[in-house]
Parts: structure tokens; sequence; C-alpha cells
């Protein structure tokens, strides 16, 4: 029985001057992801969002014309169900819509989506808008 007892106290070994340093280093590092998460958390201005469209590219895909866009939110709150409207005009005259709707766009992001066109979008006045949004 004396044997067991003292066979446990023998396994100990010191601890390396290097994995002490990882220890602090990694100590270190998830005190500073802390203290950045609960400054960002307090100190960031809560802006509501704030959505822009803008065109990214043209092209015939398929039969039809897709627009593919970039959406951003330039506030610091969460947009939810973001609706983007497309109008081709003509004029004072809308030719035609399409409409698409981005699941989520966080604050200070971009998220990129497309709409499609029967008409060339070319020879219109292509105008992008976020049409509305929700609060998640």
């Amino acid at each position: 029985m004396a044997d067991q007892e003292n066979a446990g106290a023998g396994d100990r070994r010191e601890v390396s001057r290097w994995e002490w340093v990882a220890a602090a280093v990694s100590a270190a590092l998830v005190l500073f992801v802390l203290g950045y998460l609960l400054f960002d958390a307090t100190a960031r201005p809560q802006t509501p969002p704030a959505v822009e469209v803008s065109a990214d590219s043209v092209a015939h895909v398929g039969g039809v014309w897709r627009v593919e866009f970039v959406a951003r939110n330039r506030g610091h709150g969460t947009a939810a169900g973001v609706v983007v409207e497309g109008e081709l005009k003509e004029g004072d005259r809308t030719v035609e819509t399409s409409e698409t709707t981005l699941d989520y766009v966080p604050g200070k992001s971009k998220r990129h989506g497309g709409l499609f066109f029967r008409r060339d979008p070319g020879p219109y006045r292509l105008e992008l808008r976020a049409f509305g949004y929700q609060r998640p």
C-alpha cells in the first residue's frame, strides 16, 4: 500500500519555462479579446441600420438579365429581412421592377445579391434601393 502512495508522488515533473510563457501569452490573448468585446459592446454608438445598395455587375443569363448588387450597412444595428428593389426607368416612367429579400445585413458589413429582369438594363436607368427592413 505504501508503494502505491509513493508512486504518485514521483510522477510530478517540473513545469518548463516555455509552458509558463505559453500559458501567459494565452491568458493575455483571452483577456485582450474579452476586453475588446466589452469595449465594442459598450462604447460604440448604437446607430440604426443604414443600408445602401449599388450595382456590381450585369449579365445575360438563361434568357434573363441578372443585376448583381452589393448592400452595405453603414449603421451599427443589424437589419433583417432587407427588401431590395430595382427599377428600370425611362425618364419618369418605370419600365420594369424586380425585388429580393436579404435575410440579414449585420452592422458595418455588406451582403451580395441579385435581381432578374426580362429587359436589358443597358438602355434604361437602373435604380436600386433598400426598400425596408426589420429589427431582429
